[in-house]
């Protein structure tokens, strides 16, 4: 019942189909009774002529029999007397039979009944239709049956030799049945209608001895019947009775078939019986489309009856159906397109991806991602985040072509498929009309240019499955992720790079308790060479893999989610080891320590942060959190109102990497810097590039400007270091100093460089 009301067309169809099935075996039924009506008849119109015309034969052949065995005894001169008793057997029937004849062995008609004319009759061996006949008649012992003539009249001849008692052939003795006589045999044989054909054939030569459908078939008689058909109607025959036709003579079966005649009477109907001492067939039959057009009639009625109840079934259903097929057209829609962008959706692109892998031999699947879609949405909130993506929805649909196909993919990711010819300059021109599409978007009054990042693969040259193809453009749009408002084409070391990703994204996730995470630590010193900080580093040595590099596992964790376990983890380690330091020996130094943006995503972060650097009882103005200008452009207010809190309990804020992002000079007046590191990227070359020199003298004189502390990072020779020094650098971290070690090799350092 749940079924019937979801779906008020089933419960039609059940009902079409009940009342079709009931008119199909109304019908069916009513087509046996129709065709097994015809059959009984045609058995019994066959069975009537069979019998009747077998018993002609034996009479004939009787009579023939008997007239030849007196003949015997008459002189052969005595032609009067033979004709006075040729005459006397066609006394006894003369509309019965057609005449009587005498025949010579050699052919001769030496004698014929009186109603013949002697002079109008010809040698029985050269006449075409008698001549096969009379020769047999010579051979056999039994009457044999002629071909069907004009002598003048149409006649069936058949034929019997005349023996002595030596067994010699003297005569042959012929009668002829006539065909047209009103008061023979076949004058009195009815059929059941126009539509009945009654046929009497050789079985010998395949002529028809008679053939009638009330009236007399013309020209049946000129010509054997098509070997073709013969063949068929023989097999039709043999395929219904088998064996059972070989049965011993006298013995005589009816079998009941059907054959295609390939003519104008198409396929009919038939009954057959066979004699097998006369060698002919008797076969009713009956057009099959005379019982079609006698059933059509019939089936017409049933067929009004049932169409004027289905009409008004159809018209009652279609009134109850039309507010349920609107309600369904919705939730098909809802089901296949994103509901706040109208475009469809991934069950959409599941759908019809099999369309284009049939139809196209080539195209190409973009992958595109909102670059910080994030930080709108949590700076200005969702309704101007789901308003910008309602804009962006509307102007990438209206830019792409007909052939290509648009999709929401989820929040904010798009896929495009595209299709044109040449492959490389297609897909620039659809990453231009993406980007122009980004620029100056409405939304609720306000204006955005959101950068966006481009993954491309490639059907069927990075997978034939939309899987395959999302998986590929998903590594590339990651790849592009990096470079940010890019596009990137898929690789395959680009694939074994994501294998390996997710790899390390497995080890992981033990890697913690494990034990495989620890620290090391890697001194900053001042102008005068003395320790005045450590930066915390992580490292991870997996079993397996070995030494694993932050940068191969960093982003990994970030990216899976297990950035703020393994952030806390360096925190409370870094915090334990550097207090067993301080209480040792007795000596305070700062600890920076790296923070991710996924750890200031956690509602408590700041607050946490301080309970653990109190319970650690490190004064908090030792505690140095560095953070990437990557960090701050993601989500600019959220981080700076973190960064006040921890800056406005004694936290100090480092920025990382200072030059090699996208921060403005607005971001150091904004936030809460208090030191800057110079990137080792500007360290390298600042011997022999002036770029880099001036670069890393604008760094010094804005952090200056804003009275911060300058740390340059990945100073490795004496000459850098008295560079940074002329320039005014504060701080300096490097290989010239220390490598990254250990809280042991820190130890020993500490030990190694106390102040005299």
């Amino acid at each position: 019942m749940v079924i019937l009301k979801r779906n008020i067309w089933l419960l039609f169809f059940l009902i079409l189909l009940t009342s079709t099935v009931l008119l199909a075996s109304l019908s069916l039924s009513r087509w046996n009774s129709l065709t097994q009506f015809h059959n009984v008849s045609q058995q019994g119109t066959a069975a009537q002529w069979f019998v009747s015309f077998s018993s002609i034969l034996e009479q004939q052949e009787a009579i023939i029999t008997l007239i030849g065995e007196k003949l015997v005894d008459v002189q052969p001169k005595d032609f009067q007397a033979i004709q006075a008793q040729l005459d006397e057997l066609m006394n006894l029937n003369p509309d019965f039979f057609s005449g009587f004849a005498l025949v010579a062995p050699a052919g001769e008609v030496l004698v014929v009944s009186s109603n013949l004319e002697q002079n109008n009759v010809v040698n029985l061996r050269d006449l075409p239709q008698a001549r096969d006949s009379f020769i047999r008649a010579l051979e056999s012992e039994k009457m044999v049956r002629g071909r069907t003539y004009l002598a003048p009249r149409l006649v069936i001849p058949a034929r019997k030799a005349i023996r002595d008692n030596d067994g010699k052939v003297l005569a042959v003795m012929t009668g002829a049945l006539s065909l047209l006589g009103p008061k023979g045999f076949f004058s009195n044989n009815r059929v059941l209608g126009k539509f009945n054909r009654i046929t009497i054939l050789r079985n010998s030569d395949r002529y028809l001895q008679y053939s009638t459908d009330g009236e007399l078939i013309p020209h049946f008689h000129e010509h054997p019947m098509d070997e073709a058909a013969y063949h068929r109607l023989k097999q039709a025959i043999m395929e219904q009775a088998g064996n059972q036709l070989s049965a011993p003579e006298g013995n005589v079966r009816q079998v009941s078939f059907s054959w295609d005649t390939q003519s104008e009477r198409g396929i009919v109907r038939a009954v057959a019986m066979y004699n097998p001492r006369y060698e002919f067939w008797l076969i009713s039959e009956i057009e099959e489309h005379y019982l079609i057009r006698e059933f059509i009639n019939i089936f017409a009625t049933y067929l009004v009856i049932m169409l004027a109840f289905q009409i008004a079934m159809f018209l009652l259903f279609r009134y109850i159906d039309r507010a349920e097929k609107e309600q369904r057209k919705a939730l098909m829609f809802q089901a296949s397109h994103d509901p706040l962008t109208q475009l469809p959706n991934r069950n959409y692109l599941l759908s019809t991806f099999a369309e284009w892998t049939h139809e196209k031999t080539g195209f190409s699947l973009l992958f595109i991602d909102l670059d910080n879609f994030k930080g709108i949405n949590d700076n200005f909130g969702h309704s101007i985040g789901d308003g910008l993506l309602i804009e962006l929805a509307k102007r990438l649909n209206a830019s792409i072509d007909d052939n290509e196909l648009l999709v929401r993919h989820g929040g904010d990711e798009f896929v495009l498929l595209t299709a044109g010819l040449p492959q490389e300059a297609n897909e620039e021109r659809v990453a231009k009309l993406i980007y122009k599409s980004c620029e100056n978007i409405q939304a609720l009054g306000m204006t955005f240019s959101p950068s966006c990042s481009i993954g491309i693969a490639r059907f069927p040259e990075h997978g034939t499955q939309l899987d395959e193809l999302l998986r590929a453009s998903d590594i590339a749009m990651y790849e592009a992720k990096k470079q940010r408002n890019s596009v990137n084409i898929f690789r395959p070391n680009l694939e074994e790079q994501y294998l390996f990703r997710v790899r390390i994204e497995q080890m992981l996730r033990s890697a913690v308790d494990n034990d495989e995470i620890f620290l090391t630590y890697q001194p900053q010193v001042d102008a005068l060479g003395h320790l005045c900080g450590v930066e915390a580093l992580v490292r991870w040595q997996q079993p397996e893999l070995g030494l694993v590099p932050p940068d191969q596992f960093i982003g990994v964790a970030e990216q899976s989610g297990r950035m703020n376990k393994l952030g806390e983890y360096i925190i409370d380690q870094s915090l334990s080891q550097i207090r067993s330091l301080y209480q040792r020996h007795k000596r305070a130094f700062r600890l920076s320590i790296n923070i991710s943006i996924r750890q200031f995503a956690e509602e408590k972060f700041a607050t946490n942060l301080l309970e653990k650097i109190q319970h650690s009882g490190i004064p908090r103005h030792l505690i140095c959190l560095e953070i990437t200008e990557n960090l701050l452009v993601d989500d600019l207010d959220h981080m700076r109102s973190i960064l006040q809190k921890l800056h406005h309990a004694g936290i100090r804020i480092a920025l990382d990497d200072f030059g090699t992002g996208y921060s403005s000079l607005g971001i150091l007046r904004d936030l809460p810097i208090d030191e800057l590191k110079i990137d080792k990227s500007f360290v390298d070359n600042i011997l022999w590039d002036q770029t880099s020199l001036k670069m890393v003298k604008n760094i010094i004189s804005i952090g200056k400007l804003y009275n911060m502390d300058i740390l340059a990072e990945g100073v490795e020779t004496q000459e850098q270091m008295q560079v940074l020094k002329n320039c005014g650098c504060d701080l300096f971290q490097g290989y010239l100093f220390s490598h990254p070690v250990t809280i042991a090799g820190l130890e020993t350092y500490i030990r190694g460089n106390s102040p005299a």
